[in-house]
């Protein structure tokens, strides 16, 4: 049911505002959209050491609530919504489509790295599916004569390169909202509460962050300002390059706040531009579509991330172990001065060989899974360089002229 709350609301703000006030109103609505899994992990952390982890989704009950009421006592639709409906018919075969796409899809996500990916019969079976789905729709979708979206919207060249922007942020978002709560916890000894505490600087950042871009907005180019958002997040995540095992709690603090800038920077602008030039009955469709790809894109960051840190652990272990050998000097000083010093300054009974070679084991599979986690950071650092040039592709606008071209 929440999953249609979201495509909704830009519709909403598009038909409730002014062209010239719907640049505020997507900044008072990305706030939410942006802080809000930047905050959740910091929530649901202090539940789960405080309470239980089933009251992170018992909580959503009042929320539910209480947003509904809300709903229904402040929203309206408006006459051309109205008229629309009374002549309104289900594409179920649309619907069927693209549900069987997206949810093999997310299965083959959520499954993938516990089965090894294509290397299982359930995953291969999944990504056909998945194709299937996706391929079908797409056909159907553009040739039906009432689809339940309209694709007529992916001609609009703002549209079309603000959605792939759009998806490469959200990967890059949600890959990084979870990379790094994992990295606190895992391999830091961090508490879910902490762990969450790493991310909400960066949320007031983001909150900062967006007034200074709506003031922006009418006086630089929207693309220019997106353009800085992702350079913002390449150089941050390129940091990543400096980081040590024995990083403390300000320095990750600072990482994941560098962060926050540059998206603080992305959402109002592309969510704005995306919608320029759109007519006014493909709004619904255009919302639809353009949160899908932030959606699914989220979720193709979380999983890639994952998987990615389990995979280049694995690479860097083996290519440390290669030289944890008899035959190699440096390791063999190593296992002597560290055995040395457990013998004279420890009172452990045991081989201290034996034991500082366990310690050098323990130590190479820390260091594994730290490169694994820079590696990842890397290659998010990659992906926000490759999406800066298609930032020029935009059509060269400010806020106040987006009023006029819509």
């Amino acid at each position: 049911m929440a999953a249609a709350c979201s495509p909704r609301s830009s519709p909403v703000l598009l038909d409730y505002f002014k062209p010239e006030d719907r640049g505020k109103a997507f900044g008072l609505s990305s706030i939410a959209i942006i802080v809000a899994p930047v905050l959740g992990p910091t929530l649901g952390g202090w539940i789960t050491d405080n309470y239980s982890w089933r009251w992170v989704f018992f909580i959503n009950i009042p929320v539910g609530i209480v947003t509904v009421l809300a709903i229904y006592q402040l929203l309206e639709d408006p006459p051309w919504e109205s008229k629309a409906k009374e002549r309104l018919t289900i594409d179920w075969t649309g619907i069927g489509l693209i549900a069987l796409g997206l949810g093999c899809l997310q299965v083959m996500l959520d499954r993938g790295e516990d089965d090894d990916w294509f290397y299982s019969n359930f995953i291969r079976t999944f990504a056909v599916l998945t194709l299937v789905g996706i391929i079908g729709a797409i056909y159907w979708l553009m040739y039906a004569k009432k689809p339940v979206v309209d694709l007529h919207c992916m001609k609009d060249r703002n549209f079309t390169i603000s959605s792939l922007l759009m998806a490469g942020m959200a990967m890059i978002l949600y890959g990084s909202s979870v990379v790094i709560p994992q990295l606190a916890q895992q391999d830091l000894g961090y508490t879910a509460t902490w762990s969450g505490l790493v991310l909400s600087p960066g949320a007031v950042l983001i909150v900062l962050t967006i007034p200074l871009v709506l003031k922006l907005m009418p006086v630089v180019q929207t693309r220019w300002i997106i353009a800085f958002g992702f350079t913002c997040l390449a150089v941050s995540f390129f940091w990543s390059r400096t980081l040590t095992p024995d990083i403390d709690f300000e320095t990750l603090v600072l990482f994941r706040s560098a962060q926050s800038i540059g998206l603080g920077f992305l959402f109002v602008p592309l969510t704005t531009i995306a919608f320029i030039s759109i007519p006014r009955r493909l709004n619904a469709d255009a919302a639809a579509l353009f949160t899908m790809f932030r959606n699914v894109a989220g979720s193709i960051g979380i999983s890639l991330s994952t998987a990615a840190i389990t995979e280049r652990s694995q690479a860097h272990s083996a290519h440390l172990a290669y030289h944890a050998s008899p035959f190699n000097e440096q390791f063999q000083q190593a296992i002597r001065e560290s055995a040395q010093a457990i013998q004279n300054f420890t009172t452990q009974v045991g081989d201290p060989t034996g034991i500082a070679t366990g310690r050098m084991y323990q130590t190479m599979i820390e260091q594994s899974r730290f490169l694994a986690y820079i590696d990842v950071f890397t290659i998010l650092s990659v992906v926000a360089l490759v999406l800066i040039p298609f930032c020029l592709l935009l059509s060269p606008v400010k806020s106040e002229g987006s009023a006029g071209a819509h």
